[in-house]
């Protein structure tokens, strides 16, 4: 079963505390215009007294009022449902008079609007009919005094008319203010646990990431501390491993024959002509005769540092054939990078090696 709500019922204010005020005013429109009218209609009112009034825009710059003073003990909430009589009622047409109580209403009504009313507390007279009649803008010879007639109260609130009044402002807290004030903290406060655990998050990945820097970094020092260990070690083997001293070389060097003379190489030619013999006997050689000789290059220079050997042969002018016999030094094991050269004079071999560490 659907519960009715019941709607809080109209309170029609008398036709004896209403005025009706036709405004002109510029085209506004919201509050703009309900301060504009509250602001025209002050003067229709005690200073300070309370003030309460409906408004409706006739659209052609045209403002439409009732204005009444509230009740001081009226409240804010029970003064929503005060409306002016003349808005509960069903509209007319023409010119008509009303009966309000003990007093009486004219009304003029034109295309569905209110266009004049006039309140007076007994019956008007034919003068103050055609007063209200001309102010009308008819003539009173057309439209004779009518008889009083009962309004029909529609009793609904209304339409297209809105309400202003120059109340206390109400509690800002009041209605749907507090539920938005409600749902703007509970905002900043999931904002700030957000922030919080956001923070909470990035602070905890800071130190993972700095115990993996750590981790890191000692595994790197201790291999760096492993390859100081192995580096000493190798330094000290190094030590006591047996050194190539310079004899040990020359005597490498020579042995390697590039200081034997060259095979096939001419004799020097005799000063004389030989002796002839007879038979088995033995001649000595003339005392002028020259001896041959095997030619071989000399040792000049040898200098030996930071593993580097030089050698500097002096070899016979002109016989380049010695360049064969110093590259036998190149089969020697622990000589590398062996390079030879021939200086300008074509009498001296420069043979520059490295020698390996054993």
């Amino acid at each position: 079963m659907k519960r009715m709500l019941a709607r809080p019922s109209l309170v029609p204010i008398e036709r004896s505390e209403l005025r009706h005020v036709t405004l002109k005013l510029p085209p506004l429109k919201g509050r703009a215009l309900q301060s504009a009218v509250r602001l025209q209609l002050l003067p229709y009112v005690p200073a300070g007294a309370r003030l309460a009034f409906a408004y409706r825009d006739q659209g052609d710059g045209q403002i439409q009022t009732w204005l009444w003073q509230p009740a001081a003990d009226v409240e804010a909430r029970e003064l929503r449902q005060h409306w002016p009589q003349p808005l509960l009622e069903q509209a007319g047409q023409g010119l008509r008079l009303l009966a309000r109580g003990a007093g009486n209403e004219a009304q003029y009504w034109a295309d569905g609007e209110l266009r004049l009313t006039r309140w007076w507390p007994t019956a008007p007279s034919d003068q103050d009919w055609a007063l209200f009649v001309r102010a009308a803008g008819l003539q009173p010879d057309d439209h004779p005094r009518p008889s009083r007639s009962a309004p029909v109260d529609l009793g609904n609130p209304p339409q297209h008319w809105l309400r202003g009044d120059n109340l206390p402002t109400p509690d800002p807290w009041a209605g749907w203010r507090w539920q938005a004030a409600a749902l703007l903290l509970g905002g900043l406060v999931a904002f700030g646990i957000g922030a919080h655990l956001q923070t909470v998050q990035q602070l905890r990945d800071d130190q993972a990431m700095l115990t993996q820097l750590r981790g890191e970094r000692e595994q790197a020092l201790s291999q760096r501390s492993r390859y100081l260990t192995l580096r000493d070690d190798f330094d000290a083997l190094s030590a006591l491993a047996p050194r190539s001293s310079q004899l040990e070389l020359l005597d490498k060097v020579v042995s390697s024959g590039i200081l034997a003379a060259a095979p096939g190489l001419p004799a020097p030619a005799a000063s004389a002509p030989a002796t002839q013999t007879a038979g088995n006997a033995i001649t000595a050689p003339p005392p002028n005769a020259p001896v041959a000789v095997q030619l071989a290059p000399s040792l000049a220079e040898w200098d030996f540092r930071n593993s580097q050997l030089k050698l500097a042969l002096d070899i016979p002018e002109g016989q380049l054939v010695m360049l064969d016999i110093t590259r036998r030094v190149e089969r020697l094991q622990g000589f590398n990078d062996v390079r030879i050269g021939l200086d300008s004079t074509n009498t001296s071999l420069i043979l520059n090696m490295r020698v390996a560490t054993p």
